[in-house]
């Protein structure tokens, strides 16, 4: 799969020692590092969507990526009535 993504000429050796070298070469210990990042971080306040009186819109609208084959950006739009 390295090969599809990475680099086609990468060899599972080299890719070991890149891994290493930038200190993500051992998966475990990233998992238990990410654990004890997360037990220590105050978990976040949810935020809901103000309550607005009857007859408001909320409206989301997102910027999608461009894809290869389309000429524009494309949106993304999302009504809340």
């Amino acid at each position: 799969m390295t090969h599809e993504f990475i680099n086609p000429a990468a060899s599972r050796s080299g890719l070991g020692r890149c891994l290493n070298r930038f200190g993500v070469g051992n998966l475990k210990k990233l998992v238990a590092e990410q654990q004890v990042e997360s037990e220590s971080v105050k978990p976040s306040v949810k935020k809901t969507f103000k309550d607005y009186e009857p007859g408001f819109i909320h409206i989301d609208s997102k910027y999608l990526p461009k894809m290869p084959d389309e000429k524009q950006h494309r949106y993304l739009v999302v009504l809340n009535m």
